[in-house]
C-alpha cells in the first residue's frame, strides 16, 4: 500500500485503468452493437430469399396453367426449399389461412410441425421486401429462428394450394458471424488505440508530473536551508500557481531568515553595550579600582542608567514580540481623537518648553475612531519623541489630523528637522534601524517599529516621508467608528509620558 502513496504511480496506475476501462467499455457497446446488427443482417438475408419466391407464385401464367404445370411448379419449389436448407441453412414454410405450415411444401423433416405463425392481411398493392414483418419464434423443442413473413395476395389465397403467406426462417445460431469477420480488425483497432491512449496519457502525465517534481525538489531544497532556491514556473495554471506559491514562500522565508539574523546581530550589539559598561565598572568596584566615594558614586549611577536601559530594551523587544504574535489584547473603544491629541499634547508641553520647540497641536476633525487610547498614544508619543530629537532650537513640530480615505482618519506628526534620506525611507520602521547620522545613544531603534505593528493591529498603515523642503512627516490612520455608539468616557487620570519616554528621562 505504501508503494501507491506515490504521485507518479497513482498517475501511471490511473492512466493504464482508464485506458483499460475505455477499452472495456467500448467493447461492450460494440458487443450491443453488434447484436442487433447480426440480426438485421439476417432478416435482411432471409427478405432477399423471401421475394423470387413470392414472385414465382404471384406470376398469372402459374395459375392459368394445366394441373400438370402446377405440379411441376410443387416440385421446382420443393428443389428450392431443399436447396436452401442445405446450402444456408434457411426454412421456407408455407402457411395456411389459419397460419399453420402446409405439410405439402416441406420436404424433409419439419422443426415447425404444429406451430401456428400470425397471418398478416395481404398489402394493397404488394410487400415492401424492406419493411416485411419480422420476428423471433420459439419452437416446441426450444430452438430460436429468426423470421420474415409475407403475405400473399387474395389471387393466390383462393388457389388450390391455400397458400395465405410464406415464412423464411433461420436459427438465430446461424446467422453471418459478425464477430469473426470483424475480430482482427478490431483488434488491431484495440492495439493502436490503446498506444495512442498510452503514448497521450505518458505526454500529460510528464507535463504534470515534471513540474510538479520541480516544486517538490524546489520545497526540499528550501527545507535543507538553500533558501535562494527558486522553482521554474511551468506546466498548467494550478501547477504555475503553486510554483509561484513556494517562490514567495521561499522569499519570504530567505527575508525572515535575514531579517533574524539582522534581529539577532542588533539585539547582541545592544546588549553588548550596557552589559559591558555595567561588568566593567562592577569589577572595577570589586578590585577596588575605584578608591574614592566620588569614583563608586559615580560608578554606581553608570550602572543603574545601563540597567534601565536594559530593561528599557527588553521592554520593547516583549512589547513587539507580543503585538506581532497577537498575544497583545487591545481595549478598543470610541475615542475621540481631539481628546487623544489634547492629552498628547500636555504631555508634551514642558519638554517643548525646555526645548524652546513650537509644538502646536490641533484637530482639523471631530472623528471618533475604534483604537486602544493607551497604545494609539504610544504611537503618536513615539512620533513625537522622534520628531523632538530631530528638530533643532527653535523649530516648530506640527501634530494633527485630517481626512482620509473613506472608514479612516488621518494622524500626523510633522518637524522641521534635517529630514531623512531617501535611502532611509524604506527601513525607518525596521527594526534597530538606525540611519548613519544618529548617534549610539538616541535609542534602539525599536520605537517605530512597535508603531507600525500597533497601527497594524488596529486595521490601518503607517508612514513616512520626507519633503523636498526639508523635515519630515510621519502620519498613520485609525479606523472611524460607526456612527450612533456612543464615545468613550473621558479620561480622568493626570497626564503623564509613555513609558519610553519616562524611563528614557529617568
Amino acid at each position: 500500500m505504501i508503494f501507491f502513496k506515490s504521485l507518479r504511480v497513482r498517475l501511471i496506475t490511473s492512466l493504464v485503468l482508464i485506458v483499460f476501462i475505455t477499452l472495456a467499455a467500448a467493447g461492450l457497446t460494440l458487443f450491443a452493437l453488434f447484436r442487433g446488427y447480426r440480426q438485421d443482417l439476417t432478416t435482411a438475408n432471409l427478405r432477399q430469399v423471401a421475394a423470387p419466391i413470392y414472385y414465382n407464385f404471384t406470376v398469372p401464367s402459374t395459375f392459368t396453367s394445366t394441373p400438370r404445370g402446377g405440379e411441376r411448379l410443387k416440385h421446382e419449389l420443393l428443389a428450392y426449399i431443399r436447396a436452401q436448407r442445405q446450402e444456408t441453412g434457411v426454412y421456407i414454410l408455407f402457411l395456411d389461412s389459419r397460419g399453420r405450415v402446409i405439410e405439402d411444401f416441406v420436404p424433409d423433416s419439419n422443426p415447425f410441425a404444429g406451430e401456428i405463425f400470425f397471418v398478416p392481411s395481404p398489402p394493397e398493392r404488394g410487400p415492401n421486401f424492406d419493411e416485411l414483418p419480422e420476428g423471433s419464434y420459439t419452437t416446441g423443442a426450444g430452438e430460436t429462428f429468426l423470421y420474415v413473413t409475407v403475405a400473399m395476395p387474395p389471387q393466390v389465397r383462393k388457389q388450390e394450394t391455400g397458400i395465405n403467406a410464406i415464412v423464411v426462417a433461420l436459427p438465430e445460431s446461424a446467422g453471418p458471424d459478425v464477430y469473426r469477420d470483424l475480430r482482427q480488425r478490431l483488434i488491431f483497432a484495440g492495439i493502436i488505440g490503446s498506444v495512442t491512449a498510452l503514448l497521450a496519457g505518458l505526454l500529460m502525465w510528464l507535463s504534470l508530473y515534471r513540474p510538479l517534481a520541480r516544486v517538490t525538489g524546489g520545497i526540499r531544497a528550501v527545507a535543507r536551508g538553500d533558501y535562494h532556491q527558486r522553482v521554474p514556473v511551468s506546466g498548467p495554471s494550478e501547477v504555475q500557481a503553486l510554483a509561484r506559491d513556494v517562490n514567495a514562500m521561499a522569499d519570504s522565508v530567505e527575508g525572515s531568515q535575514r531579517t533574524l539574523r539582522e534581529f539577532l546581530a542588533n539585539v547582541s550589539h545592544e546588549l553588548k553595550t550596557p552589559l559591558t559598561s555595567i561588568r566593567g565598572f562592577n569589577q572595577a568596584m570589586l578590585d577596588g579600582t575605584l578608591e574614592t566615594p566620588e569614583e563608586r558614586a559615580r560608578a554606581a549611577r553608570v550602572i543603574d542608567a545601563e540597567s534601565r536601559r536594559l530593561l528599557h530594551l527588553v521592554g520593547e523587544l516583549m512589547d513587539l514580540s507580543r503585538i506581532e504574535s497577537g498575544q497583545q489584547k487591545m481595549q478598543i473603544a470610541n475615542v475621540r481623537v481631539s481628546e487623544l491629541l489634547s492629552h498628547v499634547g500636555d504631555v508634551f508641553a514642558l519638554r517643548a518648553e525646555e526645548s524652546r520647540i513650537t509644538l502646536d497641536v490641533r484637530s482639523a476633525t471631530p472623528d471618533v475612531v475604534l483604537a486602544d487610547f493607551d497604545r494609539i498614544e504610544q504611537v503618536v508619543g513615539n512620533l513625537i519623541d522622534n520628531a523632538f530629537r530631530h528638530t533643532a532650537e527653535g523649530g516648530r513640530i506640527d501634530v494633527g489630523s485630517r481626512a482620509s480615505r473613506p472608514g479612516y482618519t488621518e494622524i500626523y506628526v510633522s518637524d522641521e528637522g534635517a529630514g531623512i534620506a531617501a535611502e532611509d525611507l524604506p527601513h525607518v520602521f525596521d527594526r534597530f534601524y538606525r540611519s548613519a547620522d544618529e548617534t549610539a545613544g538616541s535609542g534602539a531603534g525599536l520605537g517605530l517599529a512597535i508603531s507600525r505593528e500597533i497601527v497594524r493591529a488596529h486595521g490601518g498603515d503607517i508612514r513616512a516621508q520626507s519633503p523636498e523642503a526639508g523635515g519630515s512627516v510621519f502620519s498613520f490612520t485609525v479606523p472611524l467608528a460607526p456612527a450612533g455608539q456612543p464615545d468613550a468616557l473621558p479620561r480622568s487620570r493626570p497626564a503623564e509620558p509613555p513609558r519610553e519616554i519616562r524611563e528614557a528621562r529617568g
